[in-house]
């Protein structure tokens, strides 16, 4: 059971330090960051957003090299927990 805990502190280790970066995400980098937690394709965020397909893939891969992770999994558990703790009502905003 230890060895869980250590595991489970060194994830969220992993996204509080992916999270500090968020700050230096362009608006419309933030704004896919936080679509990819509703699990939408690439081409419905698109969509919402009025761009291109390709363009919500640079963007996709801009999100995960300045933010250090290697998934759109992981990138969604960035927006997830910063939107958690941001969050001062006791509910999801």
């Amino acid at each position: 059971m230890h060895g869980t805990t250590t595991t489970i502190d060194a994830a969220l280790d992993g996204l509080r330090i992916s999270m500090s970066r968020i700050d230096s995400l362009s608006d419309r980098q933030e704004e896919v960051l936080h679509l990819l937690v509703l699990d939408l394709s690439n081409q419905e965020v698109a969509d919402r957003l009025g761009i291109t397909e390709r363009t919500v893939k640079a963007h996709i891969s801009a999100l995960m090299e300045r933010l250090g992770v290697d998934s759109r999994l992981r990138l969604a558990m960035v927006a997830l927990y910063e939107q958690m703790s941001n969050c001062t009502c006791g509910q999801w905003s």
